[in-house]
C-alpha cells in the first residue's frame, strides 16, 4: 500500500493571515536585535519550562529514554531531583544548546520573538530548519534566509505530530510576541508534587523511582507521603541522616 505524503512546501495560498491577530509588543516582533547580544528571554523560558514539567523521580520519555526533573537524563542511583535542582540542571542544558542554536543560526539580526520561537523549536525538537512528521515535514532554511516569518509560522501552526500545539504556539511566539500564559515555578512544582501523590504508590517504572519520589517529597514538603509504611519511613529517614 502506498504511503500517503501531504505537500510540504508552503505557498501563498496557505498564509495565514496573522494581520486578523493582536499583537501583544509590536517592539518584541519587529525591532531587529544583533544575534551575539540576543539572549532567551525571561518568557521563553517560562514557556518551555511549563511545557516540559518536572518530576522529581525516573520515569520513560516519549522516546523512551530514562528522564528525571525537567526531562533530563535519568539517573536511578540518584535519590531524586528537587524542583530547585532540577532547575539548575535544566537551565544550564537550556543555555548551552541555546549557544549550539546561535552557532548555527545564519542570520545576524532577529526580533526578539523570531529568536525565541526558533530557539523552543530547536530546544524542543533538535532542528529549527525542518519541522513535522515523516508525513508531512516543512524545510524552512529558505523561509529564515529569506525572512519569509509568515511562511515560517504558517509551518509551524499548520504541522502534525503529537507535538502540535507547542508549534502553534511557536508559531504564535513569532508573529505576535503571544507567549501564553505565564506560570510560576511554584506552581509547576506544586502541580508536580501533586502528580506524586496520585501515582504514590504503584504507578512508578520501578522501585527505585518509588524511593525518589519519597525521597523529593519529603525533601520538597518536610512530611513523609500518605499512606507510606512505616517500614519506608525508617528507610527514608535513615538515608536523610
Amino acid at each position: 500500500m502506498p504511503s500517503f505524503k501531504l505537500p510540504n512546501v508552503i505557498t501563498s495560498k496557505d498564509l495565514i493571515t496573522w494581520d486578523l491577530f493582536p499583537v501583544k509588543n509590536s517592539t518584541t516582533t519587529s525591532t531587529l536585535i544583533p544575534l551575539q547580544d540576543l539572549e532567551a528571554s525571561n518568557d521563553i523560558i517560562n514557556f518551555v519550562l511549563r511545557n516540559t514539567k518536572w518530576t522529581g523521580y525516573c520515569y520513560y520519555g516519549i522516546d523512551n529514554k530514562l528522564k528525571i526533573g525537567y526531562n533530563l537524563k535519568g539517573n536511578q542511583e540518584d535519590p531524586g531531583l528537587t524542583e530547585a535542582d532540577a532547575f539548575n540542571l535544566w537551565i544550564a542544558d537550556f543555555k548551552d544548546k541555546e549557544r549550539k542554536f546561535k552557532k548555527q543560526m545564519t542570520l545576524d539580526t532577529l526580533s526578539q520573538s523570531q529568536y525565541d520561537g526558533l530557539l523552543s523549536l530547536f530546544y524542543l525538537t533538535g532542528d529549527f530548519y525542518s519541522v513535522g512528521t515523516d508525513t508531512r515535514k516543512f524545510q524552512l532554511r529558505e523561509y529564515i534566509e529569506n525572512r519569509k516569518w509568515e511562511y515560517i509560522s504558517t509551518a509551524l501552526t499548520i504541522t502534525g505530530g503529537n507535538q502540535r500545539p507547542l508549534r502553534q504556539s511557536e508559531g504564535k511566539i513569532i508573529m505576535l510576541a503571544d507567549y501564553g500564559l505565564p506560570k510560576a515555578r511554584n506552581l509547576i512544582k506544586e502541580q508536580g508534587l501533586q502528580e506524586l501523590v496520585k501515582r504514590y504508590p504503584n504507578r512508578f517504572i520501578n522501585e527505585k523511582a518509588k524511593a525518589q519520589a519519597e525521597y523529593v517529597y519529603f525533601a520538597e514538603t518536610q512530611r513523609f507521603l500518605p499512606n507510606m509504611s512505616e517500614s519506608r519511613k525508617r528507610l527514608l529517614a535513615n538515608l536523610l541522616k
